[in-house]
Formats: structure tokens, C-alpha cells, sequence
């Protein structure tokens, strides 16, 4: 089974439970993966048969600017919910880090996984 990952995506985004958070962007930090399987993209060299990163990449910079939540177990549910629905993933895991917001730690955060894994060999 194939992933296609993207690390250490920031995005700004108006999030928190303070009303001070909903006054201001704050950044937040993306590590996905996503399974899909690779063979017809690297037969074809066609990106109509890959997973295009890039317009994941966009996807999840407007999805996060657009919404406000307040938690964000919100938002990952939510995000995970479009993402498989847009790209017809079957299975995603996102990480995201709220940088600075404790300030006796670098960062807290989530780490979700939706979907169900296709065994090695299926089609994703």
C-alpha cells in the first residue's frame, strides 16, 4: 500500500476557545498522509491518475482560512471528512500543531486517522 505524504504545512488560521483566538490568525502546522495507490500514476506518468499534492496542499489552505472552529478536534474531523470525500482517499491520517500556545511547550496538538487502510497489493 502507497502514501503520499505532505510535512510541515502552515497555515494561519483563526481558531481557540479565548476570545482573544478569535480575534487573531495563529499559525498551525500539517503532517498528513494519504493512501492511494501509485501504480497507474508511475505507468502512465499521467497526474490525472496520482494524487496531486499541490491541489491537496490548496484544498486544505482554504478549507482552514474559510472555517472557524473552536477545537481542533473540529477541525481535523471536519478536514479529514472533505478530504476523503474531495480526493476519494481511503484512508488519511493528519497531525496538526498549535505552536506557542503553551508556553512551557513548543507545541500541542492532534493526531487523527480516518478511513480504512487497504491491505498491501489493493487498490486504493
Amino acid at each position: 500500500m502507497d502514501k503520499v505524504f505532505i510535512r510541515g504545512l502552515q497555515v494561519d488560521a483563526v481558531i481557540g476557545v479565548y476570545d482573544w483566538e478569535k480575534q487573531v490568525r495563529q499559525p498551525l502546522v500539517f503532517d498528513l498522509e494519504m493512501a492511494w495507490d501509485i501504480r497507474i500514476a508511475a505507468a502512465t506518468d499521467d497526474l490525472m491518475h496520482a494524487l496531486d499534492y499541490h491541489a491537496v496542499t490548496l484544498f486544505i489552505e482554504r478549507f482552514v482560512r474559510e472555517q472557524h472552529f473552536q477545537l481542533l478536534e473540529s477541525l481535523l474531523e471536519r478536514l479529514a471528512e472533505e478530504l476523503r470525500k474531495e480526493f476519494g482517499m481511503p484512508w488519511l491520517s493528519i497531525r496538526v500543531e498549535k505552536p506557542a500556545v503553551v508556553p512551557q511547550a513548543r507545541a500541542v496538538g492532534l493526531y487523527i486517522e480516518r478511513g480504512d487502510l487497504p491491505l498491501n497489493g489493493g487498490r486504493a
